[in-house]
């Protein structure tokens, strides 16, 4: 049977309602997104994780990834700390939500917005401090027995597939893994 999915986030309700409302569209497992209307998950701990997960698994939908999607590049650097922070304590709290797979972005250096361009994206120099990033977010899942996923996209900093294995080439660790989402390639040129 194919395991069929989908983004907890596009369901903008209490937990439990949420679960129930997937179940009930005949989804069989989520990306989990950690936000829920009736609980303050600004801070995981051991009991929050355990009652989104046990919802979850209650309603048959095992957690395949937990989604914290961030710009890990933003330009300011108090912002981009603040971010790498959350990113870090959900990779902290992955296996206690249920799943060891933790997905981000790849980021923009685009001060303004995570989804639009910026020149810095695509030269060396922004590759570079991309990379030293993942490298450490990277370093930092694998000592907590987690695997930290890109989910790559044409405006972002890695948004191409040659781009992608470039990546995946000069990180060459086995908690590196890609969230493949082939949309997030098309531009004018190859659509």
């Amino acid at each position: 049977m194919i395991q069929t999915g989908i983004f907890t986030g596009y369901f903008p309700y209490g937990l439990e309602e949420s679960a129930q409302r997937i179940r009930r569209l005949g989804f069989n497992s989520v990306q989990l997104d950690v936000e829920f209307k009736d609980m303050d998950l600004e801070q995981l701990d051991d009991q929050k994780c355990k009652t989104i997960r046990d919802t979850f698994r209650a309603h048959n939908l095992p957690i395949c990834c937990i989604s914290a999607y961030t710009n890990i590049v933003h330009p300011d650097l108090e912002t981009r700390k603040q971010r790498l922070d959350r990113l870090k304590h959900i990779i902290e709290y992955a296996h206690r939500l249920g799943s060891p797979y933790v997905v981000t972005e790849t980021g923009t250096f685009n001060p303004d917005s995570d989804w639009v361009h910026h020149p810095k994206n695509k030269t060396e120099e922004g590759y570079q401090e991309c990379l030293s990033v993942i490298k450490e977010l990277v370093d930092y899942a694998a000592q907590l027995q987690v695997v930290f996923c890109v989910e790559t996209y044409v405006n972002n900093v890695i948004g191409s597939v040659d781009e992608t294995l470039r990546l995946f080439k000069d990180v060459n660790h086995p908690s590196l893994k890609l969230l493949m989402d082939p949309t997030n390639y098309f531009e004018e040129h190859n659509i």
